[in-house]
């Protein structure tokens, strides 16, 4: 958990984008530092996003796509300790540093790309960007899994919400209905939620998706930041490993 936290902290700091070009590069540094000495290298870094993977994507290879956005709209962020819950500006800071958390911990397969991406508060460019970037590697992007905070599932204390889902083949989501059982007290569906990357990746890359949300209790955009279980940390990174590393077999 202290590692997790100390990830956490760091990511918890301010980053902007023009929906053009970064502008402030504060977050985009911290992640570039945290995964220096890891084994993962930075695949392509664009305008609005930083893909990274273990190895680089063999052509045809069908790979599974994390996003993660790192823009915010928060004037100062932060993360402040309050015994079992965290309290900060976690849109999207939260679930950049559980991806993080499990590509430093080796918890992701080869074949899973990760990238932090821009603009997703207005038009999703970084989204579509790094849509684009893997194409033009000739990737495969089977499915992506995009990673954000919702207000969805906090009532009814569940660790992880399934949101905007698209695209998935019966035989698919049978796969991921079956890999959720274990954790069906944890989760809530979610099938309409507010619109995120989920919709740029299917309805222009064809890409099938679905967000993983994190609850959080409170305004997502609002100064004052957002209430978060630290319970809710192990079961959200072990069911991002766990779908990331099975929707491909």
């Amino acid at each position: 958990m202290k590692l997790f936290d100390d990830i956490l902290q760091k990511v918890t700091v301010n980053s902007k984008d023009d929906g053009t070009n970064f502008t402030c590069t504060t977050r985009i540094e911290a992640i570039k530092e945290l995964l220096r000495e890891s084994r993962y290298e930075l695949l392509q870094e664009g305008n609005l996003t930083l893909v990274y993977g273990k190895r680089k994507p063999i052509a045809g290879e069908g790979i599974v796509l994390i996003s993660t956005h790192i823009d915010c709209v928060y004037s100062q962020c932060f993360c402040h300790d309050k015994g079992d819950i965290w309290q900060g500006t976690f849109d999207n800071s939260f679930t950049n540093a559980a991806a993080l958390w499990n590509m430093l911990n080796d918890r992701f397969a080869e074949n899973v790309i990760v990238a932090f991406t821009g603009d997703e508060e207005k038009d999703s460019t970084g989204a579509l960007e790094t849509a684009a970037i893997l194409t033009e590697m000739n990737c495969n992007i089977s499915y992506a899994i995009v990673l954000d905070v919702t207000n969805a599932g906090w009532d009814e204390n569940a660790h992880f919400t399934i949101e905007n889902d698209y695209g998935f083949d019966i035989y698919t989501a049978h796969g991921l209905v079956e890999l959720l059982k274990p954790h069906e007290e944890e989760l809530v569906f979610c099938h309409d939620a507010e619109p995120d990357e989920t919709s740029d990746y299917f309805y222009t890359y064809g890409i099938p998706c679905f967000t993983l949300c994190a609850p959080v209790k409170g305004d997502m955009h609002c100064d004052k930041g957002t209430l978060l279980r630290k319970s809710s940390f192990a079961p959200y990174t072990c069911i991002m490993s766990t779908i990331a590393n099975n929707l491909i077999k």
